[in-house]
């Protein structure tokens, strides 16, 4: 038997200690329950430098581990020699360090299943940091509706294919059979099913460290990254759909109100049907509020179109249809205001670029109007670090991490200043 500690993620800032045993064949990987940062692990050695400040503590734990495994596996081996154990034997041998890694772990007949599993990820599992540290953060509604929403096809996918998903059978030939599944019976496309992948890992990740399995196949489960081409309005095209005159359609007129407010402000569907009048703040010109997929804090300048566009509703209260009916709307202003352009967009399906003609106006979609604000706000002049102060997107790089400090009236200013060009 062979035991080997190792850093999980030894090019991140902080790593989870896992655990690998190495005998009559198999590679078995837990998860120690130890997480430090990458600097303060020595792979060469396999221990904990003396910068580490929780060193004692964590060597304990590692030490602890190492002795219950050899414990464990002596208790197999009276003799003293190594022998070629059974499968049964390498079973019994996982559940006991298991359930020592994970003590609320137990195999009884009452053990949860992978189904249970999940829903309990879906209703406790908490954010990471990008450096893997544990936070208190919830995902979003819309991130929840996403995990329900995997769970849900695994569910579709063994009715269909009529077997019982556990984690031991998350493998390549599942990863292929679900793939292909996906494809054809839900005519995905493969950004489509690569959200779905991505949700898959972060489950059996989750699982994974809590000792509910120790299956690493999931690990190598490639997500196709490409997204296709993607629309945004032109500069013309925002003032065609601001200067229609809608006044025998009113429906239509609301529709168009709500696109632009999106338009001029950046702001995500979800966002904006949260505002509330208590968002703004109009003597500072700004409206602030915090994006609910990233839960960060953003200011929206208030410029002079969107200020015009605020004066029809005094009370900054809106009225804001479903994301389906307004996407569905949405097609239909944009015939009204003639954006019967064709073109050329492109997806992926198995693998294989598929492009396809269309109008504007079909793609026309709730999300082309924050597309639009950033697009237009780059042709007027705007750096990415401005714009990502309103969007809410991560900052890129240590310069605008840690050195471009803009504060809110500089961004105010500087945004109404190109937005004056609408």
């Amino acid at each position: 038997m062979k035991l080997t500690f190792y850093a999980d993620k030894p090019s991140e800032v902080r790593t989870p200690i896992m655990v690998r045993l190495s005998l009559s064949g198999h590679r078995l990987r837990f998860g120690t329950g130890i997480s430090t940062e990458t600097r303060y692990w020595n792979p060469e050695k396999q221990e904990f430098r003396s910068q580490d400040p929780n060193r004692n503590s964590h060597t304990k734990r590692k030490d602890l581990i190492e002795q219950f495994i050899k414990s464990a596996y002596n208790d197999m081996t009276p003799s003293g020699k190594d022998k070629l154990l059974s499968k049964s034997d390498i079973e019994s041998l996982v559940e006991k360090i298991r359930n020592y890694l994970s003590p609320s772990h137990q195999n009884t007949a009452g053990e949860a299943s992978f189904d249970e599993r999940f829903e309990e990820f879906i209703a406790t599992y908490t954010l990471r940091t990008r450096s893997g540290q544990i936070t208190s953060h919830r995902p979003s509604n819309g991130t929840i509706v996403q995990y329900r929403r995997c769970l849900t096809l695994l569910r579709e996918w063994a009715v269909f294919k009529k077997r019982t998903i556990t984690f031991e059978k998350i493998d390549e030939a599942f990863y292929n059979s679900f793939c292909e599944w996906l494809g054809t019976a839900k005519s995905m496309r493969d950004a489509s099913i690569a959200n779905h992948v991505k949700v898959l890992k972060i489950f059996m990740k989750w699982a994974f460290r809590k000792g509910y399995h120790t299956t690493t196949a999931w690990e190598s489960f490639w997500r196709d990254k490409r997204t296709g081409e993607t629309m945004a309005l032109t500069v013309d095209e925002l003032r065609r759909i601001r200067d229609v005159d809608l006044t025998d359609k009113p429906r239509l007129a609301r529709v168009r109100d709500i696109f632009l407010l999106q338009a001029y402000t950046g702001m995500r569907y979800g966002d904006l049907e949260r505002l509330t009048p208590d968002h703004f703040d109009e003597k500072a010109g700004i409206i602030r509020y915090t994006s609910g997929k990233t839960n960060t804090k953003c200011i929206v300048p208030i410029t002079p179109p969107l200020r015009a566009l605020l004066t029809r509703y005094p009370s900054r209260l809106f009225e804001f249809p479903s994301s389906v009916k307004a996407n569905l709307y949405l097609k239909e202003l944009g015939i009204a205001v003639g954006l019967n352009e064709s073109i050329t967009i492109s997806h992926y399906r198995a693998g294989k670029r598929v492009d396809e003609r269309m109008q504007r106006c079909e793609l026309l979609t709730t999300h082309v109007a924050r597309r639009s604000f950033a697009s237009t706000s780059v042709q007027f002049g705007l750096s990415e670090a401005v714009i990502s102060r309103v969007t809410g997107h991560a900052a890129r790089g240590v310069l605008q991490q840690h050195y471009i400090i803009l504060n809110d009236e500089a961004v105010r200013d500087m945004v109404c200043k190109a937005w004056e060009q609408l």
